[in-house]
């Protein structure tokens, strides 16, 4: 087909699409976005899609993943998911916006390509706006994959192939799609990420029952940030050690309800850490200031770091929560946000919170809700054996980053190092926060719950 007859088909499609005569200025405006429709994808329709997928797999062509997406520093996170490349189950990357899961999925494309070529893994960012992905859609790219780049039918694949669907909460009735791909048995290894834990985990629970294995990445931890800032080789072998050696005391202390020997441990392992002590403390002040997303880890204005995790917090409210659960009154809910935030770590009765908001108790039940399955905020129950006493006990309430609970009260400056009772806030939410990692990271099976007890003017934080 020469250019004329591709100009005239294109003004001719332009021109159904509008129902008129079409001019220059109308020509301009003709959207650029490909929708595929029930009966697939025409032949231009394919070569653009194809163009596209392209441009999200850059290693197709290089050979390699551009060093800007997969950067050489690696996250605890990063080796799990390694480990999952074997698993036949659909791995959902979840967690909360901008802490790093699309980092992590490059990374183990990279990890991917080196180990069987760069052709026998696609990534797909399904909130592309111009790609505008439907269930139709996708279907057609996992066709045109396989016959165009890796020039083999998916349905006769020997060796597997590996898909990452990122933000794929994106993608209307996603779950039903990949449970119809994944009960084909081709020998394809999907991974999905997601800022929601409602469309992830629980909106897919039902119908991806026994096919969805999730691994939730939170912000940094401490140890983390230790990590990233101190490189060296040697700190890396002796920190590790400790870690371990710490790690192995603690869960002896607690088989064995010895708390002694935990804490002859701790004075012990410090021991080893005595000539990095100055520079711990003083990345531990930053981290309590700042917190553990990427992005403001490598930040060194706090002032930029406040400006990012303020962008981080509105999206997170109007793009994940208010637009997904139609909340009539975004201001409430912004000011519930700044309530928890101030009031972090203390024992919070729902009613009044609810009358002091103007809120009807379900109400405010359902914004909590919502905060927890974007991973902004976490619960610890009053500890009872008694279910029924529990419920109607106060629970503790926690902005889960530190970064972020410091910019929702305007409090991300080193004035909060001097102000004690401030700064005792934080640390009881981040001491909260690695406790409930560990818990999950020792036992999977128990969830993160944490409580807190009190009794006869006695209490136990966490």
């Amino acid at each position: 087909m020469d250019l004329t007859s591709i100009g005239v088909k294109f003004i001719s499609q332009f021109d159904l699409y509008k129902g008129q005569n079409s001019t220059v200025s109308q020509l301009a405006s003709f959207p650029g976005r490909i929708v595929i429709g029930p009966g697939g994808a025409a032949p231009n329709e394919e070569t653009e899609l194809l163009r596209i997928l392209y441009i999200h797999n850059p290693w197709w062509t290089t050979g390699r993943v551009p060093d800007a997406k997969a950067p050489a520093f690696k996250r605890r996170d990063y080796y799990g998911l390694v480990e999952t490349l074997e698993t036949p189950e659909i791995t959902a990357v979840v967690g909360a916006r901008r802490v790093g899961k699309t980092t992590l999925m490059y990374q183990l494309v990279e990890y991917i390509v080196g180990k069987v070529g760069p052709s026998r893994v696609m990534y797909i960012s399904l909130d592309d706006p111009y790609l505008k992905i439907t269930a139709e859609s996708l279907k057609t790219i996992f066709e045109l994959y396989g016959k165009y780049v890796l020039r083999e039918p998916l349905s006769e694949l020997r060796k597997p192939v590996y898909f990452l669907l990122d933000e794929v909460q994106s993608l209307k009735g996603w779950d039903l799609v990949l449970k119809r791909w994944f009960d084909l048995g081709y020998n394809v290894k999907f991974y999905v990420s997601g800022s929601s834990s409602v469309n992830i985990l629980t909106g897919g629970a039902e119908s991806l029952v026994g096919r969805l294995n999730p691994q939730i990445v939170f912000p940094m931890k401490f140890l983390e940030t230790l990590r990233f800032h101190m490189k060296e080789e040697d700190f890396e072998r002796r920190f590790n050690d400790v870690n371990w050696s710490l790690r192995r005391a603690l869960e002896k202390a607690i088989r064995d309800g010895d708390a002694v020997s935990l804490y002859s441990s701790l004075r012990e392992n410090s021991n080893f850490m005595a000539k990095d002590l100055d520079r711990i403390i003083l990345y531990l002040q930053e981290y309590l200031l700042k917190g553990g997303y990427p992005e403001v880890v490598d930040t060194q204005d706090p002032l930029r770091a406040s400006e990012i995790l303020r962008n981080y917090l509105n999206l997170t409210i109007y793009k994940d929560i208010v637009r997904t659960f139609k909340i009539r009154d975004p201001e409430a809910f912004e000011s519930l946000i700044s309530v928890l935030a101030k009031e972090c770590c203390q024992r919070l009765n729902y009613s009044e919170l609810a009358r002091a908001l103007d809120l009807k108790r379900q109400t405010l039940k359902a914004y909590l809700y919502y905060l927890k399955t974007t991973f902004l905020v976490s619960e610890s129950e009053y500890y009872t054996e008694s279910r029924v006493k529990r419920a109607r006990r106060e629970r503790k309430v926690y902005i889960n980053d530190p970064g972020m609970r410091n910019t929702a009260v305007g409090a991300l400056n080193e004035y909060l190092l001097s102000n004690t009772l401030e700064l005792g806030k934080v640390v009881e939410a981040v001491v909260t926060d690695h406790c409930r990692r560990l818990k999950l990271d020792l036992d999977p099976a128990s969830g993160t719950q944490i409580f807190y007890w009190r009794n006869h003017g006695y209490e136990v934080d966490i």
